[in-house]
């Protein structure tokens, strides 16, 4: 018995052996790897790595919502309007042995509603050869929303202190609230320059900057120097306009009187009308050019209530506005006004309240003129 289950025992081993030898190996392939999205925290918050690469990526943007409201002596913006804008950002960035190496994009999309309230609609056929007024018992004929559009509003690389491309204009900066109105409506250029950081805050600027319509490329000249402290900041500004041949000094001063109190001041002066022009008629008249004045002072003061509440209240003063020829044809100098508040609230985090209120005059040789303007605005950050 025991050798016959030995030689038993022995055949299913042989067996087992040669079918494990006909049959292929079962091989279990190793996983591919997989990349994740890795967070950047060189730049700040909101950026990621582009997978594969050493670039930093951020988005962000914006959507807004405003309902505006214009009444006065003049103007072509008198009534009720309203407008929607969305932006979309995109900002990369990564190191190389020259500096940061960047690229920023702006997308802008705005459309807007503008029919004046109490305006009459006229109809030209023999069967309606009335005027028809007073519909909707605002006076004003629907026509939904009357204008709209999507442009490039920035598009900028810069490598360390170098930029180039199409943006703002580094002369466009003004004050808190709605006190800087009409300071500097029209601020897109094509520019190249240097920006340079001295330590300590201190900071300079030099761009040429192409404002001019497809006419030549005899660049203006803006420079800046500015210094940035715990008490707030001061900036001194001074542009050149090639083609018109004059220029403008702009000086700007921020102060925290306390956590809560603020003060800001503005002071401009123009040799002429140039690209760098205020224009105190921005919200009330359309104009195809800045008109200027010769000296412009702007002040706001401002109290933040709470972390989320904020009121400022401020001025303008704008003399000699469009310089001599508008005093020629007006026979004397025109100068003009303006008193403003604002109100901004956090409704929640990343989601604004904005009120605005400003009053202007102009005071010319043929009479005083007036116009009241505001808007109430919402807007949500991303």
């Amino acid at each position: 018995m025991k050798l016959k289950s030995l030689l038993i025992g022995s055949a299913a081993l042989a067996a087992a052996a040669t079918g494990a030898k006909a049959a292929d190996p079962i091989v279990v392939p190793e996983p591919e790897p997989m990349e994740y999205v890795r967070v950047c925290d060189v730049y700040g918050a909101g950026f990621f790595y582009i997978p594969g690469t050493e670039t930093c990526l951020r988005i962000s943007g914006m959507v807004r919502y405003q309902i505006g409201y214009s009444d006065g002596d003049f103007g072509d913006t008198e009534g009720w309007d309203k407008y929607a804008r969305g932006e979309l950002n995109i900002d990369a960035r990564s190191e190389t042995e020259y500096g940061t190496l960047g690229a920023w994009i702006k997308l802008r999309g705005t459309s807007g509603s503008t029919s004046p309230s109490g305006s009459t609609v006229a109809y030209e056929s023999d069967s309606f050869p009335f005027e028809l007024a007073g519909i909707n018992d605002g006076g004003a004929y629907s026509q939904g929303v009357t204008s709209s559009g999507v442009n490039l509003q920035q598009a900028v690389i810069s490598l360390g202190g170098l930029s180039m491309g199409m943006s703002d204009s580094i002369w466009d900066t003004g004050l808190h609230g709605e006190q800087d109105r009409g300071f500097f409506p029209y601020s897109r250029v094509h520019f190249i320059g240097y920006n340079f950081a001295a330590g300590n805050g201190v900071t300079f600027a030099v761009m040429l900057e192409e404002a001019d319509d497809n006419y030549d490329w005899t660049p203006n000249v803006v420079g800046k120097v500015g210094i940035a402290q715990g008490w707030g900041s001061a900036d001194l500004y001074a542009a050149y306009d090639a083609t018109a041949e004059e220029f403008a000094i702009k000086g700007i001063v921020k102060a925290n009187l306390t956590d809560r109190f603020f003060i800001q001041a503005l002071a401009q002066y123009e040799s002429g009308i140039s690209f760098y022009s205020v224009n105190p008629f921005d919200g009330i008249v359309s104009l195809p050019l800045n008109p200027g004045a010769e000296w412009s002072l702007a002040g706001v003061v401002g109290f933040k209530a709470t972390p989320k509440l904020t009121a400022s209240i401020g001025g303008a003063y704008y003399s000699n506005v469009g310089h001599d020829p508008m005093s020629v044809a007006l026979g004397g100098d025109i100068d003009a006004w303006n008193l403003g508040t604002t109100i901004d609230y956090e409704i929640v985090e990343n989601f604004n309240a904005k009120l605005a209120v400003n009053y202007t005059q102009f005071d010319t040789p043929v009479g005083d003129a007036d116009q009241w303007h505001g808007f109430l605005r919402f807007q949500r950050d991303f």
